[in-house]
């Protein structure tokens, strides 16, 4: 992996960055005093200074709209001007390992998804942040949810990103629905959820099922059913909260990738899935992320579970189109249910991260923007754009939690963190070499079951065939490589040695 050059303070940054702005402005006073004669006698203006410039890929998502909105912040603060070019999903992974494959430089900061830190450090296509962040105490490591860290972060003992919008998942439903239902509204609070479980939440989606509101006959709720990827998404937190987990050992050591997707609680948990599609409006088997969110914007939609950006996205009408919703005053937000009372919760934290690639020529630059964007001032401002209905409150970081002005306009701040501080992402969407590979064969095979092409038993027997093929053709059934222990413990003792 190429090594990146030494770390350099904030301070020593901007002072650096400040003479050359300096300087470029003397050039450009001193120019006009030069006279023909001086001109004749063979003095010359000198260059203009060179202005730096890096250039940042990110995801189309919900942060991207924010962050455009606060970016000339970074370039008054550093002199640094930012490229800034989105991407779709798809696009984004795709056009990031043809560059990396064909040792091509195309960025300086790039997005990346907590499912790809394994294939992309493992192949040495980003570099490790530990020596910037051990440099720089303006970091304020310790500031972040351990819990993010730990999910989108960290691979194999380095940080191989920062994150600047972290996912957890929980309920959305509506308040007023409820009431005309006499249903009690769902617990926020970990320590008052007893009875919240899959059964209740199945037991209130088939209550809320042809229900009469407004002259609109309302779906117990909704799902996202496209494959391969936004079905995954959805239907592994479901899984795992109800004890699913994808192999015999990972993410503690000794790794072990012998598929343990062909479970009786996996089983039992997409016949689950599959009961909740059958009260959701038929067309969501080919929803995606968004259309799911978007649906329950409509007003038809008792109750639903999602990313946590829906917490915000909901209150318009599509996405992202800064038109107020028929429900924005009519939803509220709750935790997620669990298997039974004595089960432990897991979370599916996800979101994006910001990396160097170890081809960019700018890393020191690029650490710059990937602090300052990650920065709790940025995030605030970031969560304080008007535009869309206020449309970011994806903080990683706990004191945005604790802002009086952002709980202001995002009430449900509480329960998110509640939610993010229950989340292992390693566990729910295991983000090992070949995530992508294995995630396109499980999501197909979870639509088909949705469609009615196979049972559950059925698809889940062929997952496990698949899987294994894929794990040995891979060389990684069985593992023989080392492993790390990637526990949330040593995640915590990780950020403590580099914080001190």
């Amino acid at each position: 992996m190429k090594e990146h050059r030494k770390a350099i303070s904030r301070r020593e940054f901007l002072k650096v960055a400040g003479l050359g702005i300096a300087a470029a402005g003397v050039c450009s006073v001193a120019q006009p005093a030069l006279t023909q004669t001086a001109l004749a006698a063979g003095v010359r203006p000198r260059a203009k200074a060179q202005t730096k410039e890096i250039r940042v890929l990110v995801v189309g998502d919900p942060f991207q709209f924010a962050l455009e909105k606060v970016l000339d912040d970074f370039t008054s603060q550093t002199g640094i001007k930012v490229n800034l070019e989105s991407l779709a999903y798809d696009a984004l992974n795709a056009r990031l390992v043809t560059s990396f494959v064909s040792q091509t430089p195309d960025a300086d900061v790039v997005t990346v998804d907590a499912m790809w830190t394994g294939q992309y450090f493992d192949n040495r296509w980003i570099i490790s942040l530990n020596d910037y962040i051990k440099a720089d105490s303006d970091v304020n490591l310790k500031d972040f949810i351990p819990e993010v860290l730990y999910s989108l972060n960290l691979w194999r003992g380095n940080f191989v990103s920062l994150p600047i919008a972290a996912y957890g998942q929980g309920v959305m439903y509506r308040t007023d629905v409820f009431e005309k239902a006499g249903l009690e509204p769902p617990p926020t609070d970990p320590d008052k959820a007893t009875g919240w479980t899959w059964d209740k939440y199945m037991e209130i989606v088939k209550q809320l099922q042809g229900m009469e509101m407004d002259d609109t006959k309302l779906y117990g709720t909704v799902i996202v059913g496209a494959q391969p990827v936004p079905i995954v998404h959805m239907y592994t937190q479901l899984a795992a909260s109800r004890g699913v987990r994808w192999f015999k050992q990972f993410p503690e050591a000794p790794w072990d990738f012998e598929p343990t997707i062909n479970s009786p609680e996996n089983v039992e948990s997409l016949k689950f899935y599959k009961a909740l599609y059958d009260l959701s409006p038929a067309e969501s088997i080919n929803y995606v992320w968004f259309d799911a969110g978007t649906r329950f914007s409509q007003g038809d939609i008792g109750i639903f579970f999602w990313w946590t950006p829906y917490f915000y996205l909901v209150k318009n009408d599509g996405y992202m189109s800064g038109t107020p919703s028929k429900i924005i005053d009519k939803f509220a937000v709750a935790l997620l249910p669990k298997l039974k009372d004595d089960a432990p919760q897991v979370i599916s934290n996800g979101g994006w991260s910001l990396g160097i690639p170890s081809s960019s020529a700018k890393q020191d630059e690029g650490w710059q923007f990937i602090k300052w964007a990650c920065s709790a001032e940025t995030q605030k401002k970031m969560g304080l754009v008007k535009d869309y209905n206020y449309q970011f409150s994806d903080f990683a970081r706990v004191s945005l939690y604790q802002d009086a002005e952002l709980k202001a306009i995002y009430p449900y701040l509480d329960t998110q963190l509640k939610l993010l501080q229950q989340g292992n992402g390693k566990i729910v969407r295991p983000p090992m070499p070949i995530y992508s590979t294995l995630e396109a064969i499980y999501g197909l095979q979870i639509n088909k079951v949705l469609s009615g092409a196979a049972t559950a038993e059925d698809s889940l027997k062929e997952t496990d065939m698949l899987f294994r093929n894929a794990l040995t053709g891979n060389f990684m059934l069985p593992y023989k490589l080392e492993s790390y222990d990637d526990t949330l413990e040593n995640a915590r003792k990780l950020i403590d040695s580099l914080a001190a």
